[in-house]
Parts: structure tokens; sequence; C-alpha cells
């Protein structure tokens, strides 16, 4: 896959890493009418996965943050006044 090596090494590193995790479902998408969509599915799966944990992640830690009467938004809010005076 030489256009993969034309690719920033990060995002080599973090596209290996998606590829060997959809290699552990090679069984399934083997059985595909067409193996290269059902690999991208699969991988598309597995992304969707992590948006989930991370949502799921980012929803209880705000539900903490209130909890403690931090007033998230109202916080995230003035960071990034502070960070665009910087710039």
């Amino acid at each position: 896959m030489d256009w993969v090596e034309q690719l920033p090494d990060r995002i080599q590193v973090s596209l290996n890493s998606l590829l060997e995790q959809v290699d552990n479902h090679e069984d399934a998408y083997m059985d595909a009418q067409n193996v290269s969509v059902g690999q991208i599915w699969v991988a598309m799966a597995l992304m969707n996965e992590r948006v989930q944990k991370l949502e799921e992640l980012v929803s209880a830690q705000r539900k903490a943050l209130n909890e403690e009467n931090v007033e998230v938004d109202k916080h995230l809010d003035q960071r990034l006044k502070e960070s665009l005076k910087r710039y």
C-alpha cells in the first residue's frame, strides 16, 4: 500500500491499529459478497464503538462536574475567550 506511506506518521499508526482490530473479525467479513466493503463496514463499526464510548465518558464527566456545581459550558466559554485573547 504505497499510498499509506504518504500519510503522516501518526495517521499511519492509527490506520495500522485499526486494521489490526479489523483483522480480528476476518472470519465475518470474508463471507461478505464484497470482502473489501465488508472490511470497511467492520472498520466503521469499530470506529462507531469508539465514538460511543467517548460520548459516554464525556457525558459521565459532565454529569460529575454538574453535581459538583461546576458550570461546564460557562467554564469552557471562559477558557475559549482566554485562548482567543492570546492569539
